[in-house]
């Protein structure tokens, strides 16, 4: 009962929070707010709870062992990702690991699709490895898990989320994670084949309607547009780009300052990189 009570404050605290910022700044300041709130809500199925460093991990099923090296893998992942993209995300970062998709896709909502993670209102929320593969052991599922599972994709889109505080397109948050993912990690995912490549969707289409086109094509879209940024550009000039994100200009102004390039411009080169 005492669980059901705080949550309900918890969720009126967050209704008068949006509303007061809503009031002073629509966009971001209410966004932070809904965010941050989001963040600390009471999680309920909660069986364990440990911490690392950066970390507070919920376990739906607890599980010491697991526990420990789901730890690993997430100090390992924010790492790697620290050398490349600015950390503007409050600790510790909170992450609830599900122990079937079931227990997942409740916390989700029914507008997404079943999924191993997601971030979502501040925190990732993750599939446990061996939910994901039951085929396997333990053992092997957290080294599967740490080679092809989200954790550094979800960590990226925590921490562009928190840099930018949403001022950014979808398709650029899905490309930007699956970039790092496949740089850090190796992992690309293949689906939707390579035949888009000859008459890809036009930016506007990606930029506007990125939800409704296909998906495994609309993602291999986003990682190759982010991909083409990066080699266009160099890792140095992409960090300034990010980091003038968090500084609330819009995404098409810091893409022309910083980068010189127009959706028109760079539409174009695009286009013509993927044919080389």
């Amino acid at each position: 009962m005492r669980c059901v009570l705080e949550k309900r404050k918890a969720l009126l605290v967050l209704f008068v929070v949006v509303l007061i910022a809503m009031q002073v700044a629509p966009n971001r300041l209410a966004y932070r707010a809904v965010r941050a709130v989001g963040r600390v809500l009471p999680a309920e199925q909660i069986e364990g709870i440990y911490c690392s460093e950066n970390f507070q991990l919920l376990l739906t099923e607890d599980e010491p062992v697991l526990a420990q090296a789901m730890l690993g893998q997430l100090e390992r992942g924010l790492a790697d990702l620290r050398v490349w993209l600015p950390d503007q995300s409050p600790k510790p970062i909170v992450v609830r690991l599900h122990g079937s998709q079931e227990s997942l896709q409740q916390v989700l909502g029914g507008h997404y699709a079943p999924t191993v993670g997601a971030y979502y209102l501040g925190r990732l929320e993750l599939l446990a490895p061996e939910a994901w593969r039951s085929d396997l052991g333990q053992e092997e599922a957290l080294a599967y898990y740490e080679a092809e599972g989200p954790v550094v994709h979800e960590l990226t889109h925590l921490l562009l989320d928190y840099q930018a505080v949403g001022k950014y397109p979808i398709w650029f948050s899905e490309g930007l994670a699956q970039y790092w993912e496949m740089r850090l990690r190796g992992y690309v995912w293949q689906e939707g084949g390579t035949e888009w490549k000859s008459q890809p969707h036009s930016l506007a289409d990606i930029d506007g309607n990125f939800t409704a086109l296909p998906e495994a094509i609309a993602y291999q879209e986003s990682l190759s547009l982010v991909q083409f940024m990066y080699t266009t550009v160099g890792d140095e000039r992409m960090h300034e780009f990010i980091l003038d994100l968090g500084q609330g200009k819009q995404f098409l102004t810091v893409l022309q300052d910083r980068l010189e390039l127009t959706i028109g411009k760079m539409e174009c080169a695009w286009r013509a990189w993927l044919l080389e």
